[in-house]
C-alpha cells in the first residue's frame, strides 16, 4: 500500500454534559460555545468584552455592582432574586445584526427566586465602543 494514507480515526466528539452536571461541566460548555461561532474580534477586544460581559451579567442577575453602569441599569439597587449564580461559558463576537459593535453570548447557571436551580440558561449582551471604552447597551 505504498503511497496510501493511513486510515483516519474519527475525532472523538465531545458531548455536552447532562443538566445538573455542576461546575465540572463548564469547560465543555465553554468549548462548545467557542466551536459554535468562530472568533472574529481582535483577541484583546474579545478578552476585554468577556470580562465585562461576565461582570454586567452578574450585576443583572444578582443586583451586585449595578452602579458601575448607570446608563444600563436605571435602578442600581434593584435585585433579581437569583442566587448561586455562575457563568458556565461565554464568548464575545461582532454583532452584525443589531446596532451594537459586539455581542457577548453566555451560558449560566443559577437558582431563580423560587429556588429552582437550572444550568444551561442562555443570555446575550450587546456592547458599543464609545471613546475607546466598551459600554453595555439595552
Amino acid at each position: 500500500m505504498h503511497g496510501s494514507a493511513p486510515p483516519s480515526v474519527p475525532a472523538q466528539e465531545e458531548v455536552l454534559p447532562e443538566p445538573g452536571a455542576a461546575p465540572r461541566a463548564d469547560p465543555l460548555v465553554q468549548r462548545a460555545l467557542e466551536r459554535a461561532v468562530p472568533a472574529d474580534l481582535a483577541p484583546a477586544d474579545e478578552r476585554q468584552l468577556t470580562v465585562l460581559g461576565r461582570a454586567v451579567w452578574l450585576a443583572e442577575v444578582t443586583g451586585a455592582d449595578r452602579a458601575k453602569w448607570p446608563g444600563y441599569f436605571p435602578d442600581p439597587v434593584m435585585t433579581s432574586g437569583y442566587s448561586r449564580v455562575r457563568i458556565q461559558g461565554l464568548i464575545a463576537r461582532r454583532d452584525n445584526e443589531h446596532r451594537a459593535d459586539a455581542v457577548v453570548h453566555l451560558v449560566w447557571a443559577g437558582a431563580d427566586p423560587s429556588g429552582t436551580f437550572l444550568d444551561g440558561r442562555t443570555a446575550t449582551l450587546r456592547f458599543t465602543r464609545q471613546a475607546g471604552t466598551w459600554t453595555p447597551l439595552r
